[in-house]
């Protein structure tokens, strides 16, 4: 128990039976016999609770972050100072710091995190990857319910990448995962700085304390000329001038590239180092995902790789789920699905559209319920100046009332265009397919990849793909506009 606990403030509160021990868990319910429960204080649950149901399952040592009532003198009981902080220290004395024999990048900033992550997967290819859609370990694929994980499921799962001989650790970093300590066991190799736009207010309060929470990342790298940032960003440039590394842009920093040519499934770009020129087409489009091609780039770079390696395994870059992600079911009109949920998420992704439209761009969108109220009329502003119609609804509206979310989005608009609101988002997106004429973009933007929509506490199907594909083909099918 004395190594387990190394590097952290311990207190022993009961000493039970001396044993070995067989694993660890901080959810109650996947407690097996000779397992360390770690009793997580959250800002939901509080695992002090659950003490006695992971007793009851075979827990045999308790690590606790505040006193408890003994219930069993056989068990071990710990008060650990600031548990969540040092639990991944601890998961990782337990299992012997398997993270140490892979390579880890990890992605921070507000938007394309995801998409660098995927890219990144395509240039290292042996690799297990971490973020919003997924987790993925070789082949094999995790529901992810947060952007990072807990440290222990983390740590975990580096043990099950080393089993497998993996060798890169490919990882998404949120700031709420660098402020509550989810990542504070990893040192990294590489680390990316996409950009920062105002995003979780309702946590980090301001803009500087956001930047602070991100620029953590880069406080744990092993060798501080090891970072990548974009540099057209004021934020990455602050932390390029003074990390140090790789900076990119469109016309700024050691790594820059340009958009020659753009049609409605594909790009060709033109990348520079080092004063040599590469060329590389793509399916991902958009000034935006230039940049999150040389972001990616940039981190192969500092992971040694060759950049006649990295842009011919680039040859084969696919979309990303949920990512301006196109549902065809045969229509005249285009249909694309993207998780853009902040204003400048939402801005590029229809600037971008604007480049190729050829009719009306129609915008259905919402905003989120309990998390950050700022955003939503900046959000109806972007989406009114850049859109020619756009259908208001819903997102996960939570446990507020969706119609009071709406009003708050629509004091965002100015009256320079039309818009409609429709609360019930599948009814939206019927809407929005019943009013497209040929060569109209819609665009269903903040949900992305979810298959889900939270209503209350309640977790519904819905899958924003899934919806447009069924109304569209019930419009192909009928050979006329459907009525909603």
């Amino acid at each position: 128990m004395k190594k387990i606990l190394e590097n952290t403030e311990y207190k022993i509160l009961n000493s039970g039976k001396e044993m070995e021990y067989t694993g660890m868990e901080y959810d109650s319910r996947k407690i097996a016999a000779g397992n360390i429960f770690a009793a997580l204080d959250g800002s939901v649950v509080d695992g002090h609770n659950y003490i006695e149901k992971a007793i009851s399952l075979g827990a045999k040592c308790i690590l606790v972050s505040k006193d408890v009532e003994i219930l069993n003198k056989e068990i071990t009981y710990i008060l650990v100072e600031d548990l969540r902080l040092h639990l991944g220290i601890i998961t990782s004395n337990f299992y012997n710091w398997p993270q140490k024999n892979l390579k880890v990048i990890g992605v921070t900033g507000t938007n394309g995190k995801t998409t660098i992550t995927y890219i990144l997967d395509e240039i290292l290819k042996n690799t297990m990857r971490i973020g919003t859609v997924e987790y993925k370990i070789g082949e094999e694929i995790i529901p992810a319910p947060n952007t990072t994980p807990e440290s222990l499921d983390l740590v975990k799962m580096c043990k099950k990448a080393i089993e497998k001989n993996i060798e890169y650790l490919v990882m998404e970093v949120s700031s709420h995962a660098l402020e509550m300590g989810r990542v504070e066991m990893l040192d990294f190799d590489a680390g990316i700085f996409t950009n920062l736009t105002a995003e979780h207010m309702d946590y980090h309060k301001t803009i500087e304390n956001y930047f602070l929470a991100k620029r953590k990342l880069f406080t744990k790298l092993k060798d501080s000329q090891c970072g990548v940032y974009n540099v057209e960003d004021i934020h990455g440039k602050r932390l390029h001038d003074e990390f140090g590394g790789i900076g990119y842009g469109e016309d700024t920093g050691n790594l820059r590239g340009k958009i020659i040519s753009v049609d409605n499934t594909t790009q060709e770009i033109e990348v520079i180092y080092c004063d040599k020129s590469y060329r590389l087409k793509s399916g991902l489009l958009g000034r935006f995902n230039l940049m999150n091609i040389l972001g990616a780039i940039g981190g192969g770079i500092q992971l040694g790789l060759d950049m006649e390696t990295i842009i011919e395994r680039l040859k084969g870059l696919k979309g990303v789920p949920g990512r301006f992600e196109t549902v065809d079911r045969g229509q005249d009109f285009m249909v694309v699905v993207d998780y853009a949920h902040t204003e400048d998420a939402l801005k590029n992704i229809l600037t971008a559209l604007n480049e190729i439209k050829r009719g009306r761009i129609i915008t259905v969108f919402g905003c989120g319920g309990d998390r950050d109220t700022t955003k939503r009329p900046k959000m109806a502003e972007t989406a009114e100046l850049l859109s020619d119609f756009v259908v208001l609804t819903s997102d996960n509206p939570r446990t507020e009332d969706p119609e009071l979310i709406l009003n708050d989005v629509e004091k965002g608009f100015k009256g320079n265009k039309d818009y409609i609101r429709v609360a019930d988002r599948e009814r939206a997106i019927a809407d929005a397919v019943s009013m497209a004429d040929k060569d109209d973009i819609i665009l269903i933007a903040g949900k992305g990849h979810e298959d889900y929509q939270i209503i209350g506490r309640e977790k519904i199907h819905l899958d924003d793909r899934e919806t447009a594909g069924k109304y569209i083909e019930e419009r192909l099918k009928k050979g006329k506009k459907i009525l909603v």
